[in-house]
């Protein structure tokens, strides 16, 4: 991945990236462990003890990592788009509600 500008106007280097973005994207919102459904049941206690497997906010992996929010929001965005095929939500766009999805619509 070639550095852009917007590398340069969040301080984050391509070697930045390589070396924290697994971390960051582990750590992020992204990858979540949920056992029930406290929230549901309003089970306070259940919410607070399952909190960890939840994922933290870009500040609170600022904060553990040492760096600034938007770092680790740019690096967080730009793992995410390696990881997930945007092109797979076209065939849903294309779709649309209320419809299943059959190879035969394809070329509608």
């Amino acid at each position: 991945m070639a550095e852009t500008s917007f590398h340069k106007a969040y301080g984050v280097s391509e070697d930045m990236v390589t070396e924290l973005g697994d971390e960051i994207f582990d750590l992020s919102h992204n990858k979540q462990t949920r056992i029930g459904d406290a929230v549901r049941e309003m089970d306070w206690d259940a919410i607070e003890a399952g909190r960890a497997g939840m994922g933290l906010t870009d500040g609170q992996i600022a904060e553990r990592l040492e760096l600034e929010v938007e770092q680790v929001t740019f690096i967080r965005t730009l793992v995410e788009g390696q990881r997930f095929h945007t092109g797979h939500y076209k065939r849903l766009y294309k779709l649309g509600g209320g419809k299943r999805y059959r190879p035969e619509r394809e070329n509608e």
